[in-house]
Protein backbone atom coordinates (compact mmCIF):
# COMPACT_ATOMS: atom_id res chain seq x y z
CA UNK A 1 0.00 0.00 0.00
CA UNK A 2 1.82 3.12 -0.72
CA UNK A 3 1.31 6.16 1.52
CA UNK A 4 -1.10 8.31 -0.65
CA UNK A 5 -3.57 5.14 -0.66
CA UNK A 6 -2.59 4.61 3.16
CA UNK A 7 -3.72 8.61 3.73
CA UNK A 8 -6.90 7.78 1.83
CA UNK A 9 -7.67 5.25 4.26
CA UNK A 10 -7.08 7.01 7.27
CA UNK A 11 -9.14 9.98 5.73
CA UNK A 12 -11.78 7.33 4.95
CA UNK A 13 -12.48 6.35 8.12
CA UNK A 14 -12.13 9.63 9.74
CA UNK A 15 -14.82 10.75 7.69
CA UNK A 16 -16.98 7.86 7.56
CA UNK A 17 -16.73 7.64 11.26
CA UNK A 18 -17.97 11.41 11.71
CA UNK A 19 -20.93 10.83 9.73
CA UNK A 20 -21.79 7.73 11.46
CA UNK A 21 -20.67 9.68 15.31
CA UNK A 22 -24.39 11.68 14.62
CA UNK A 23 -26.48 8.55 14.09
CA UNK A 24 -25.10 6.42 16.35
CA UNK A 25 -26.43 5.53 19.96
CA UNK A 26 -25.00 7.50 23.34
CA UNK A 27 -23.63 3.91 24.25
CA UNK A 28 -20.82 4.58 22.11
CA UNK A 29 -20.59 8.47 21.89
CA UNK A 30 -17.66 8.55 23.98
CA UNK A 31 -15.23 6.33 23.19
CA UNK A 32 -16.23 7.07 18.96
CA UNK A 33 -14.88 10.35 19.71
CA UNK A 34 -11.74 9.58 21.10
CA UNK A 35 -11.01 7.51 17.68
CA UNK A 36 -12.27 10.28 15.46
CA UNK A 37 -9.52 12.10 17.45
CA UNK A 38 -7.29 9.38 17.17
CA UNK A 39 -7.81 8.95 13.67
CA UNK A 40 -7.16 12.91 13.00
CA UNK A 41 -4.25 12.49 14.36
CA UNK A 42 -2.83 9.68 12.84
CA UNK A 43 -3.98 11.38 9.37
CA UNK A 44 -2.03 14.49 10.44
CA UNK A 45 1.05 12.82 11.82
CA UNK A 46 0.81 10.59 8.75
CA UNK A 47 1.04 13.53 6.35
CA UNK A 48 3.63 15.40 7.87
CA UNK A 49 5.60 11.93 7.90
CA UNK A 50 5.33 11.81 4.02
CA UNK A 51 6.13 15.46 3.71
CA UNK A 52 8.91 15.13 6.21
CA UNK A 53 10.32 12.27 4.35
CA UNK A 54 9.72 13.34 0.59
CA UNK A 55 12.06 16.12 1.34
CA UNK A 56 14.79 13.65 3.44
CA UNK A 57 14.19 15.48 6.50
CA UNK A 58 14.96 12.87 9.65
CA UNK A 59 11.66 12.23 10.96
CA UNK A 60 12.06 9.74 13.59
CA UNK A 61 11.36 12.06 16.49
CA UNK A 62 8.29 12.53 14.97
CA UNK A 63 7.17 9.04 14.99
CA UNK A 64 9.16 8.25 18.40
CA UNK A 65 7.09 10.39 19.84
CA UNK A 66 3.90 10.43 18.03
CA UNK A 67 2.77 7.04 17.74
CA UNK A 68 5.22 5.05 20.24
CA UNK A 69 3.91 8.05 23.04
CA UNK A 70 0.85 9.82 22.25
CA UNK A 71 -1.20 7.32 19.84
CA UNK A 72 -0.22 4.41 22.80
CA UNK A 73 -1.52 7.11 25.48
CA UNK A 74 -4.62 7.54 23.63
CA UNK A 75 -5.52 4.23 23.01
CA UNK A 76 -4.51 3.49 26.43
CA UNK A 77 -6.95 6.06 27.13
CA UNK A 78 -9.76 3.98 25.05
CA UNK A 79 -9.62 1.15 27.13
CA UNK A 80 -10.20 2.77 30.15
CA UNK A 81 -13.23 3.84 28.54
CA UNK A 82 -14.07 0.03 27.89
CA UNK A 83 -13.30 -0.24 31.04
CA UNK A 84 -16.01 -1.01 34.12
CA UNK A 85 -13.62 -1.86 37.31
CA UNK A 86 -12.59 1.99 38.44
CA UNK A 87 -9.50 0.39 39.96
CA UNK A 88 -8.30 -1.41 36.94
CA UNK A 89 -8.60 2.13 35.10
CA UNK A 90 -6.69 3.27 37.30
CA UNK A 91 -4.02 0.39 37.01
CA UNK A 92 -4.05 1.18 33.30
CA UNK A 93 -2.42 4.69 33.72
CA UNK A 94 -0.14 3.51 36.15
CA UNK A 95 1.04 0.39 33.87
CA UNK A 96 1.33 3.42 31.27
CA UNK A 97 3.09 6.16 33.37
CA UNK A 98 5.41 2.88 34.27
CA UNK A 99 5.95 2.42 30.60
CA UNK A 100 6.56 6.19 29.94
CA UNK A 101 8.77 6.61 32.76
CA UNK A 102 11.02 3.53 31.02
CA UNK A 103 10.57 5.42 27.69
CA UNK A 104 12.58 8.29 29.03
CA UNK A 105 15.47 6.34 30.75
CA UNK A 106 15.59 4.55 27.43
CA UNK A 107 16.02 7.65 25.33
CA UNK A 108 18.32 9.31 27.09
CA UNK A 109 20.52 6.18 27.73
CA UNK A 110 19.99 3.26 24.95
CA UNK A 111 18.14 4.84 22.02
CA UNK A 112 18.38 8.97 21.29
CA UNK A 113 14.79 9.50 20.44
CA UNK A 114 16.30 11.99 17.92
CA UNK A 115 18.64 8.94 16.27
CA UNK A 116 17.07 5.93 16.21
CA UNK A 117 13.27 4.29 16.60
CA UNK A 118 12.50 3.36 19.82
CA UNK A 119 11.78 -0.51 19.94
CA UNK A 120 13.09 -0.95 23.61
CA UNK A 121 10.07 2.11 24.27
CA UNK A 122 7.68 0.53 21.83
CA UNK A 123 7.97 -3.43 23.43
CA UNK A 124 6.46 -2.31 26.64
CA UNK A 125 3.84 -0.04 25.05
CA UNK A 126 2.40 -2.75 22.73
CA UNK A 127 2.80 -5.48 25.36
CA UNK A 128 0.53 -2.91 27.86
CA UNK A 129 -1.82 -2.95 24.91
CA UNK A 130 -1.91 -6.36 24.11
CA UNK A 131 -3.21 -6.90 27.37
CA UNK A 132 -5.80 -4.73 27.56
CA UNK A 133 -6.95 -6.30 24.48
CA UNK A 134 -6.48 -9.98 26.50
CA UNK A 135 -8.54 -7.90 29.61
CA UNK A 136 -11.18 -6.87 27.08
CA UNK A 137 -11.95 -10.32 25.46
CA UNK A 138 -11.78 -11.80 28.85
CA UNK A 139 -14.46 -9.71 30.32
CA UNK A 140 -16.41 -10.76 26.85
CA UNK A 141 -16.21 -14.54 27.42
CA UNK A 142 -16.72 -14.05 31.05
CA UNK A 143 -20.07 -12.21 30.22
CA UNK A 144 -19.51 -8.72 32.11
CA UNK A 145 -19.41 -7.18 29.11
CA UNK A 146 -22.88 -7.15 26.65
CA UNK A 147 -23.94 -10.39 27.91
CA UNK A 148 -27.47 -10.16 25.69
CA UNK A 149 -25.98 -8.72 22.76
CA UNK A 150 -24.99 -9.85 19.36
CA UNK A 151 -21.60 -9.53 19.76
CA UNK A 152 -21.38 -8.50 15.84
CA UNK A 153 -23.02 -5.51 16.42
CA UNK A 154 -20.61 -4.54 18.72
CA UNK A 155 -17.89 -2.13 17.49
CA UNK A 156 -15.70 -2.33 19.73
CA UNK A 157 -15.39 -5.78 19.55
CA UNK A 158 -14.25 -5.19 15.92
CA UNK A 159 -11.83 -2.63 16.97
CA UNK A 160 -10.16 -4.38 19.63
CA UNK A 161 -9.75 -7.51 17.62
CA UNK A 162 -7.70 -5.33 15.00
CA UNK A 163 -5.65 -3.67 17.65
CA UNK A 164 -4.41 -6.76 18.68
CA UNK A 165 -3.54 -8.21 14.83
CA UNK A 166 -2.04 -4.93 14.39
CA UNK A 167 -0.10 -4.36 17.41
CA UNK A 168 1.01 -8.23 17.57
CA UNK A 169 2.49 -7.88 14.17
CA UNK A 170 4.20 -4.57 14.54
CA UNK A 171 6.16 -5.66 17.90
CA UNK A 172 7.32 -8.80 15.62
CA UNK A 173 7.94 -6.71 12.35
CA UNK A 174 9.95 -4.10 14.35
CA UNK A 175 11.80 -6.67 16.68
CA UNK A 176 12.86 -8.45 13.77
CA UNK A 177 14.30 -5.49 12.11
CA UNK A 178 15.78 -4.58 15.59
CA UNK A 179 17.35 -7.99 16.11
CA UNK A 180 18.28 -8.96 12.30
CA UNK A 181 19.02 -5.78 10.90
CA UNK A 182 21.31 -7.95 8.28
CA UNK A 183 18.03 -9.79 7.11
CA UNK A 184 16.88 -10.11 3.89
CA UNK A 185 16.26 -6.43 2.67
CA UNK A 186 12.88 -7.90 -0.02
CA UNK A 187 11.80 -9.41 3.16
CA UNK A 188 11.71 -6.19 5.28
CA UNK A 189 10.16 -4.17 3.21
CA UNK A 190 7.56 -7.34 1.84
CA UNK A 191 6.98 -7.06 5.94
CA UNK A 192 6.63 -3.29 5.80
CA UNK A 193 4.33 -3.33 3.55
CA UNK A 194 2.07 -5.78 4.89
CA UNK A 195 2.32 -3.53 8.68
CA UNK A 196 0.20 -0.62 6.36
CA UNK A 197 -2.38 -2.95 5.12
CA UNK A 198 -2.55 -4.21 8.52
CA UNK A 199 -2.67 -1.01 9.90
CA UNK A 200 -5.01 0.31 7.48
CA UNK A 201 -7.57 -2.31 8.57
CA UNK A 202 -7.67 -0.91 11.92
CA UNK A 203 -7.83 2.56 11.63
CA UNK A 204 -10.87 1.84 9.55
CA UNK A 205 -12.22 -0.46 12.11
CA UNK A 206 -11.68 2.97 14.32
CA UNK A 207 -14.25 4.77 11.83
CA UNK A 208 -16.85 2.27 10.22
CA UNK A 209 -16.56 -0.32 13.03
CA UNK A 210 -19.48 1.89 14.28
CA UNK A 211 -21.45 1.11 11.52
CA UNK A 212 -21.91 -2.06 12.71
CA UNK A 213 -24.96 -2.02 15.15
CA UNK A 214 -26.66 -0.68 11.95
CA UNK A 215 -26.05 -3.66 9.97
CA UNK A 216 -26.49 -6.63 12.30
CA UNK A 217 -29.30 -7.54 14.98
CA UNK A 218 -28.33 -5.28 17.97
CA UNK A 219 -29.33 -6.20 21.11
CA UNK A 220 -27.57 -3.81 23.67
CA UNK A 221 -28.70 -0.89 24.90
Amino acid sequence: MSQTAYLGVILCSLVGGVICYFYNKPTYKSTHKLLLITLLFVFLLEAVGEYTASKQINNLLLYNVCWIYIESYLIVYYFTLLEHRKKLKRLYFVLFGVALMWGLYNSMVIQPIQAVFQYYSLLPMGLLIIGLCARFFYSVIRLEKYPQADLLSIPHLWIVAFITFFYTEALTLFGFMEFYAAANIEIIVAWTKLNRIIAGVMYLSFGLAFYTPHLFEEKYA
